[in-house]
């Protein structure tokens, strides 16, 4: 199996497990969040809607040879939440410390999926389709 492949997998399956978290465990299941009724249902709302996002990953990586263009959309997705992350900091201060690892990831996630691509050389192979 390639490492995009792989990869695909993981950050899908690891979407899909932490929409569901939020769905269940509501603010309770992140830490730093608060108890407000109104962050709670937002939280139980944005679950199903990453868990969702997870099934992209899945989709995009179903084949031998993933679909490359729709991973870096994801990819570009994930980095422009934490471009979000980032707006909050600048207007409200930074959050809690789970939050650092959080926006890491997500403004790494492009370069992780360009440089597993190489690794794979995966986007050579598609360049040089017709």
């Amino acid at each position: 199996m390639s490492a995009l492949r792989t990869l695909g997998r993981v950050a899908g399956w690891s979407c899909i497990t932490i929409g569901t978290v939020q769905l269940v465990g509501g603010v309770r299941a992140e830490p730093g969040m608060s108890g407000d009724a109104t962050v709670d249902s937002h939280l139980r709302f944005m679950g199903p809607i990453f868990a969702s996002y997870g099934l992209g990953w899945l989709a995009a990586a179903e084949q031998p040879q993933p679909d490359l263009d729709r991973m870096r959309v994801l990819a570009g997705l994930m980095a422009l939440g934490g471009l979000g992350r980032l707006a909050t900091r600048a207007t409200l201060g930074r959050p809690h410390r789970f939050h650092d690892l959080l926006l890491a990831i997500e403004l790494a996630a492009p370069v992780l999926v360009e440089a597993t691509a190489r690794t794979d050389d995966f986007g050579a192979q598609k360049r040089s389709r017709p």
